[in-house]
């Protein structure tokens, strides 16, 4: 099992050497799942710089937000704040607080939910035969090979997606091992920083409408698996698979089994990520309940699970016409050509802001208005209302994401910030697919967007050369201004003849190969700088840069937090200020593996041929609550002295770092708030249910105290007036 300290490691041991990660042969890239599936990937066609085309936005017309007016000179706030994975997060912490930061960069993460949830309903937690199919097989339920219910996986539907399904999740080894457990652990983590992404229950946010929250209180596994939640009329409602309520829903355990031999075992990737129904299964699924059609009280394999997040809607665009009704005026006419008369047809390379088949409903798509679990007359949440409804957890989190906020940002807003972005080709968290449409969205409101053919090695990347390098043998030779890179760009990395060592090695994966994890942070650090007037690019013939860990008391949180922080060399003869880049961990990655990585940029700065910096990583773990006392710790580390125990600062302490007492606590006393990481989001609840915890896990606002306590305590440059 690997994880993401992994990437840590990779780049110190790739900085400086020569880079053979792709080759100019035509390898053939095969599944390495053993599962049959196709990836739509590696068809970018048309996507390369400054070709995006955009004619309306996913939900709103960035032509609103223009205010029309000569946009002032930018004030600059000297600070940058970017991370990988979940610390892609980070473009929400800025739609949040606009002017905070001058720059934002969100790297390989979920970023466009509106995407993410479509994708999540569609594949993740779907891939099911039709009811009718399943009602006729009672007897073959829980039987994987079943002939009659050979529904098949669901597949692709826009690039860079991979063939999955709930019963066989895509499996993937990149930063951490992509199991059943690894994919539960995020989505769980999702919603308790968000609420439910999949029902709405206005009795508890993490909760399906009549499940108990007793059930999320009991700490024994084993027994909620032992005695499931049995949950019938009135919320058993659900038009696809459950319309007339005649069947109960029912809770489950799943989880990852242990594959024997692990990866020796030659059948590896065709049993991870799959569900057997023939092992034991011990992990409790709180956010989901399946149809119980033979009334056995358990989910069997072909049982269905219940979404009811959306009321149903035709995807036939803003225009409200499918295409073969369109006139090609933008009307309805009823005797179109059926070719997308009207231009409006999504497409993720020549139309990626169209709105016909995009997957997310605009005003002006027909919908019925039956409520959320989309039944007439079971008065559910939305019914009748006569507007489209969503969960108000997730129009909550439509409307205030980073994507929603460049839609409708002023001009003068957004032109105060600079947005990166990257994804890999290969992700299997499908990142690019969704991150992609934001760049298109960013192009229709700043054409000096950028979208490049990865870091190096192809004509279309960063740095066109070929062979593929690392960033730092060409820093000098690059432009790292929005002159040389554009204000904003999206770099899709992965090289499509990679060979099958590159593959191996993680190629366009969600982490990225070990040169590709160096050029995403290198891509950032480079760029976020040359935004930033007058740096210290002095030769430092002092002291070399330092490494520190801190923590600071944060009121968001009511407790210490832990961070680490990487001052430039002569820091503490210098007497200058310096630009502060925060670096947001992702999920299970600790601080000071990301912060390790600047004793290759320290090296830079301390030959001046590097402007100097300041960088800042929170820790990205959620806080931990000893299971007897009930006490909470969140600055937390592993003990040097012995790796089953946490050490942990006061959570009390106010002082100085080095003032506050610590505390030695065996491992297996301790357990986290929430699962996962904090997605740097405030949560709407603890893992137990406990909503009032959440006045205390406001992780998104644990950053604004992290930022007053580094300006306050570390000589950081002041914004401009």
């Amino acid at each position: 099992m690997r994880n993401a300290a992994v990437a840590t490691l990779w780049i110190l041991a790739m900085a400086g050497l020569s880079c053979s990660g792709a080759s100019n042969g035509k390898d053939t890239v095969t599944n390495d799942t053993g599962v049959t599936e196709t990836a739509v990937g590696d068809q970018r066609g048309e996507a390369r710089q400054g070709d995006v085309g955009s004619q309306e936005t996913m939900d709103t017309d960035p032509a609103d937000a223009g205010d029309g007016a000569a946009v002032p000179p930018r004030k600059l706030t000297f600070r940058a704040i970017g991370g990988m994975s979940m610390g892609s997060g980070a473009l929400n912490f800025h739609a949040h607080h606009p002017g905070t930061v001058d720059v934002v960069a969100a790297l390989g993460g979920y970023v466009n939910y509106s995407y993410v949830i479509d994708m999540l309903h569609r594949q993740v937690f779907g891939g099911f035969c039709p009811m009718e199919l399943l009602v006729a097989h009672l007897d073959q339920l829980n039987d994987p090979d079943a002939p009659d219910l050979q529904c098949g996986l669901a597949m692709p539907q826009f690039p860079w997606e991979f063939a999955q399904s709930f019963n066989r999740f895509h499996p993937d080894i990149s930063g951490t091992t992509w199991d059943r457990d690894a994919y539960l652990d995020s989505l769980e983590g999702l919603t308790t920083a968000f609420g439910s992404l999949l029902t709405y229950n206005p009795d508890h946010p993490l909760l399906p409408p009549g499940v108990p929250v007793e059930r999320l209180a009991d700490t024994d596994p084993a027994a909620k698996c032992a005695d499931p939640v049995v949950v019938g009329k009135p919320w058993n409602y659900n038009a696809e698979y459950n319309p007339d309520g005649e069947f109960d829903l029912v809770s489950f355990c799943d989880g990852e089994e242990p594959i024997p031999g692990g990866e020796d075992n030659p059948d590896f990737w065709t049993l991870l990520g799959a569900y057997d129904p023939a092992a034991p299964h011990t992990r409790p699924i709180h956010m989901v309940l399946a149809v119980d059609y033979n009334g056995n009280g358990l989910r069997d394999y072909h049982e269905p699970l219940v979404i009811n997040a959306r009321e149903r809607f035709e995807d036939v665009g803003a225009d409200g016409c499918p295409d073969a009704q369109e006139d090609g005026k933008g009307g309805c006419a009823g005797s179109g050509t059926g070719d997308d008369p009207n231009h409006d047809r999504f497409d993720t390379f020549t139309n990626p802001l169209g709105t016909e088949g995009d997957h997310f409903r605009q005003e002006g798509e027909p919908y019925l208005d039956h409520g959320l679990d989309g039944v007439a007359g079971t008065g559910d949440h939305g019914e009748g209302d006569g507007a489209y409804s969503v969960s108000p957890h997730l129009a909550k989190l439509f409307d205030t994401t980073g994507m929603h906020w460049i839609a409708n940002a002023s001009d003068t807003e957004l032109a105060a910030v600079d947005i990166f972005l990257d994804a890999g080709i290969r992700d299997g968290l499908q990142s690019l697919t969704g991150t992609y449409r934001i760049a298109a969205l960013l192009k229709s409101r700043e054409p000096d967007t950028r979208i490049f053919d990865n870091h190096t090695g192809t004509p279309d990347s960063v740095y066109p050369s070929p062979k593929p390098l690392m960033l730092n043998t060409v820093y000098g030779e690059v432009d790292w201004s929005p002159a040389g890179v554009g204000k904003n760009f999206l770099v899709m990395y992965g090289y499509e003849d990679a060979t099958q060592q590159a593959l191996d090695a993680g190629d366009g994966k969600h982490v990225g190969s070990p040169e590709q994890v160096f050029n995403r942070v290198a891509m950032f650090l480079y760029s976020a700088l040359a935004r930033w007037p007058d740096l210290d690019s002095t030769p430092c013939n002092g002291s070399m840069g330092q490494i520190l860990p801190g923590s600071f008391y944060s009121d968001a949180l009511e407790s210490r937090f832990g961070y680490s922080i990487s001052l430039p060399p002569c820091y503490e003869e210098s007497g200058l200020d310096y630009p502060v880049i925060y670096f947001l961990p992702g999920s299970g990655m600790w601080a000071a593996d990301v912060t390790v990585t600047n004793l290759l940029f320290n090296a830079a700065m301390l030959t001046g041929d590097m402007p100097k910096f300041i960088e800042v990583a929170p820790e990205g773990q959620c806080c931990r609550i000893h299971r007897t006392t009930g006490d909470r710790y969140c600055a937390c580390v592993k003990d040097k002295s012995d790796g089953n125990v946490w050490s942990c600062v006061e959570p009390q302490c106010k002082g100085p770092h080095e003032s506050c007492g610590k505390v030695a606590i065996p491992k297996a006393e301790m357990t986290q708030e929430c699962p996962g990481g904090c997605v740097y989001a405030n949560q709407v609840s603890d893992q137990f249910g406990d909503v009032q915890a959440a006045s205390r896990m406001r992780y998104e606002d644990m950053l604004l105290n992290l930022m007053d306590h580094v300006d306050t305590t570390y000589r950081t440059r002041k914004p401009q007036q």
